[in-house]
């Protein structure tokens, strides 16, 4: 009996699995694509990732990445996004306190510079050269008394009146008494010269090494104030006053495009460069937009830039492949004025390859 009933539960269980499995089974619905697949309008062309950058007129644009020349604590910011700059202009200044004192020590060295060479030029003092000259007169007839009493000696030596070691001591006297005149004369004479030629030198020389001193500081805090590097508007803030400025350009304290003309540059990968006719004259090209609004834009050739690179940019795809290179092909782009397009928006970029 219970050989049988536990067939039949065995038969029943899997009646219902049956059932249960057979109910379940929901064909979904098809979910219609939120936007048609992008499709190359060429029939033997090249599809490339195209990134929006500025165009700044003859196709030279980009975007530039403001940073200070060093690091330094930002104490004020001159402009805001989307103002418009102009070459020269300053962006942002970083604290310069430190320099402007090292400054004022600076300045203060030039008046005692100046001095010295005032100083120079002003020799003879008037109230130094009377002294020499009594001294010089002083020791003339200091000289000439010694040179009579020598004389007198001498006279007498030879009447035996006096000795040979009387004469000896008194010619000492006299050769001394011509030392001392001698050296006098020559202290006037240098000091009714004036300064020495060579002093001259050496304070010009101060002077000049103390204005260039004053020249470097106003520099180094010239270059606390950052500067736009050419016309453009602002494009992305990253700084605030009281924050550090770094000098890493992946981490730009701005960002600086001219948005006059937006141009489009295509990562043509390098196994399609083939493609790419070697007659550009009439090459025809256009940008698709991507996302809710899509819309084709035809774009005109600049420049194929002739040097391969690692692919950076990346669109997000499965099949895209990362392991390849590119060469850049830049396009200029005159965008629908109804159309929103901003530097570093992507775009799908086709290249008609012409016939095979």
């Amino acid at each position: 009996m219970v050989k049988y009933l536990t067939i039949l539960m065995s038969v029943a269980g899997l009646a219902v699995g049956v059932w249960a499995v057979t109910e379940s089974k929901v064909v979904p619905q098809d979910v219609p694509l939120a936007r048609e697949a992008s499709v190359n309008p060429f029939g033997r062309g090249i599809a490339a990732l195209g990134i929006l950058e500025p165009g700044g007129g003859g196709g030279s644009g980009k975007v530039v990445n403001v940073v200070a020349a060093e690091p330094g604590l930002v104490a004020k910011v001159f402009v805001n996004v989307g103002d418009r700059v102009e070459a020269d202009q300053p962006l942002f200044q970083l604290d310069a306190r430190t320099l402007e004192a090292d400054l004022v020590r600076a300045k203060a060295a030039i008046p005692a510079a100046q001095a010295e060479i005032q100083r120079w030029r002003a020799l003879p003092r008037a109230e130094d050269v009377p002294p020499l000259e009594s001294a010089v007169v002083a020791a003339t007839a200091r000289l000439k008394e010694r040179q009579e009493v020598l004389r007198f000696t001498e006279a007498a030596d030879r009447s035996g009146a006096s000795t040979q070691r009387d004469v000896v001591t008194l010619r000492l006297g006299v050769d001394e008494a011509k030392a001392g005149l001698a050296r006098v004369e020559a202290d006037l004479a240098k000091l009714r010269a004036g300064g020495w030629a060579p002093d001259l030198v050496i304070f010009e020389a101060t002077l000049t090494q103390r204005n260039a001193e004053v020249a470097a500081l106003e520099t180094l805090i010239s270059r606390q104030t950052v500067r736009s590097p050419r016309a453009g508007t602002i494009l992305r803030r990253s700084i605030e006053p009281g924050e550090y400025a770094l000098t890493d350009p992946s981490r730009a304290a701005l960002i600086l495009g001219d948005l006059s003309t937006l141009n489009v540059r295509a990562q043509v990968d390098e196994e399609d460069l083939a493609l790419l006719p070697m007659d550009t004259s009439a090459l025809r090209a256009m940008a698709r937009t991507r996302g809710g609004v899509v819309r084709d834009i035809p774009v005109t050739l600049l420049r194929v830039e002739p040097f391969a690179r690692p692919k950076t940019d990346l669109t997000g795809a499965n099949i895209e492949r990362t392991d390849t290179r590119v060469i850049d092909v830049v396009f200029e782009m005159k965008p629908p004025a109804d159309l929103r397009l901003v530097p570093g928006q992507a775009v799908d970029v086709y290249i008609d390859g012409g016939a095979e």
